[in-house]
């Protein structure tokens, strides 16, 4: 199988899940994939993991299957690492098992790492869907930092402005790279405002030591 039906194939898997669990993109949390990850029978392990590099991972053997994800990574990059994992669990579980596919070695399984990339994104967002979004809001061609924070802004999926960003890179609406070095909390924030999290009235009516939930 080619590169490019191998990926169209992650994406046509992506709807199917997405159908099987009744999935819609407003629904979509961290406690709906919970509730998937427990009717697929895999384990969650949160742990606090130092590496910077490593945000989850997938094993199986005769025990059963189970997802290592890194505790303290935000709501969006949490989820898209837990989707990721997913695709492992559905198309790559047996070669796993057999130790033909080893956790981490991502230049040796560079399609599958990047056909679970592509599995990941289309459960969450469907690309159909952000074309009509980007549509509704104006977004063409040359594209810019403001148009991107107005796409985050009225976009109902749990998603980055890296996973936006990408997107918008691969329809050729701006060139690689464009958008390296903004900082769009901070774009994002002067145009819309702080969130609640981070307003002060907030901050004195959250109990001393507490974080805000992502």
């Amino acid at each position: 199988m080619s590169r490019s039906a191998y990926y169209l194939a992650m994406r046509d898997l992506a709807h199917q899940k997405r159908s099987a669990y009744d999935v819609t993109t407003e629904r979509l949390d961290l406690n709906f994939l919970a509730r998937i990850y427990k009717a697929e029978e895999i384990t969650l392990d949160r742990r606090i993991i130092k590496s910077a590099r490593i945000r989850a991972a997938y094993f199986s053997d005769a025990a059963g299957s189970s997802v290592m994800v890194k505790k303290t990574l935000p709501r969006e990059p949490k989820l898209f690492a837990l989707v990721h994992e997913l695709k492992h669990h559905y198309v790559d579980r047996a070669a796993i098992e057999a130790g033909e596919i080893r956790c981490g070695n991502y230049n040796a399984h560079e399609v599958i790492e990047k056909g679970a990339e592509v599995f990941a994104a289309e459960f969450i967002y469907p690309e159909e869907e952000m074309r009509v979004l980007a549509a509704k809001v104006g977004i063409q061609r040359g594209c810019s930092a403001e148009d991107v924070c107005r796409l985050k802004n009225e976009c109902p999926a749990p998603v980055s402005y890296k996973f936006l960003v990408k997107r918008l890179e691969w329809w050729k609406y701006c060139e690689r790279g464009t958008f390296d070095r903004v900082k769009f909390s901070k774009l994002h924030e002067s145009i819309y405002g702080l969130p609640i999290y981070k307003q002060d009235w907030f901050r004195a009516r959250r109990p001393k030591g507490s974080a805000p939930k992502r």
